[in-house]
């Protein structure tokens, strides 16, 4: 537990150190400065050769420590694919855990487990209502938070990005379809639960497996939260990506190069998402 923080945590302070190594290396010393013997003041540094430098020669010495066989060497180490399936996998947990007791509770089931006040802003700023979407916007922001990505992994993150949104959608196309059932099974009563005994309430679910589906409410509802979703996707979070990608140090015409990656990435979202959203309305809420 707690493994992948400390390996990105030890990543960026590296990457900290690398990125600024061949201005430290080439930055000027103190100036030299004699006393009224003669002798000269400051470190013994400001002794050394000081070459003549510019922001040319330094972004060409940073280039050629990058592409030095140790520094590829020693980049290998560090596994970047094992960090990636870490907060992956992080991320499954968290859908899995939603689509399950949303499957047994219903679209009213509270699943989100961020924090309150990313939940508050999703509400009030986004227009999410339903937990599950709380719970899966607040999974796709978590990608890109500064503690979490790592530039060498932007195309794996991005494509994770796009299977969580599939999972999701998936799980809510097999749903109207009536091949995901909501709701569980009565379990038999039995003298080893206590319920034939002394009349306890069960300790199961007493809704019984129906098709949401078949509800126009529910179908509206979940159409809604598509539809935010889909919008959501093509814009904000397109500039949520953008901005956790922008090392501060990027033209106008990189930044609008990158916008346009980004959003051809998340077109297939939309893709998945909208004939949902119009089958919802056209089939099943007007008739």
């Amino acid at each position: 537990p707690g493994i992948a923080s400390i390996l990105q945590q030890n990543y960026m302070s590296l990457d900290v150190f690398m990125g600024s190594l061949a201005a430290r290396l080439l930055g000027s010393s103190s100036t030299l400065e004699t006393n009224s013997n003669g002798s000269v003041n400051g470190s013994p540094e400001s002794l050394y050769f000081q070459p003549k430098t510019s922001a040319a020669t330094i972004k060409y010495a940073q280039e050629r420590i990058y592409a030095h066989p140790k520094t590829a060497e020693f980049s290998k180490r560090w596994n970047l694919p094992i960090y990636y399936q870490l907060r992956f996998g992080d991320c499954c947990n968290r859908l899995n855990a939603a689509v399950e007791h949303t499957r047994l509770g219903g679209w009213i089931t509270e699943v989100y487990t961020g924090e309150p006040e990313v939940a508050d802003m999703l509400k009030n700023k986004v227009g999410f209502e339903l937990s599950f979407f709380l719970e899966l916007y607040d999974i796709l922001l978590g990608l890109w938070r500064p503690d979490v990505i790592l530039r060498p992994l932007t195309n794996r993150f991005l494509r994770g990005a796009v299977q969580l949104i599939g999972r999701s959608v998936a799980f809510i196309q097999d749903g109207m379809d009536g091949k995901i059932k909501f709701g569980k099974e009565k379990e038999p009563e039995t003298a080893e639960n206590g319920n034939m005994t002394n009349g306890s309430a069960l300790p199961y679910p007493t809704r019984l497996p129906y098709r949401w589906g078949d509800s126009p409410q529910d179908v509206a509802a979940v159409a809604w939260e598509l539809a935010i979703l889909e919008t959501t996707m093509a814009h904000d979070y397109v500039t949520t990506v953008c901005q956790a990608l922008d090392s501060g140090e990027s033209s106008e015409d990189d930044r609008i190069e990158l916008r346009s990656l980004v959003s051809d990435v998340f077109k297939e979202t939309s893709g998945q998402i909208l004939p949902i959203i119009e089958r919802a309305w056209n089939e099943i809420i007007v008739k």
